[in-house]
């Protein structure tokens, strides 16, 4: 192992840790209080959007149209190119 190979121990909890640098760097409340749909979570967390999967609270498919956007209907289908889906 070379020096700094591992990361520091943390002496508080992930989130404590989460808590505070919203607090400190400010976190848009936004984002916080969006619903899950993929156009929500892109226009106020990019970070979300490249590091989950977002899928239909509904059904559970990430190729729904309701996972793209809340304001479609859920197809209850997984099935690509479906019309208003990203996928």
């Amino acid at each position: 192992m070379s020096k700094g190979s591992r990361p520091r121990p943390f002496s508080i909890d992930h989130k404590t840790f989460a808590n505070n640098y919203d607090a400190i760097f400010g976190r848009d409340k936004v984002a916080q209080n969006t619903c899950g749909c993929y156009n929500c979570k892109y226009a106020t967390d990019f970070e979300y959007t490249i590091t989950h999967m977002i899928v239909c609270p509904t059904c559970g498919n990430k190729r729904c149209p309701h996972a793209t956007d809340h304001k479609l209907a859920c197809t209850n289908s997984n099935e690509p190119g479906q019309e208003g889906s990203r996928y």
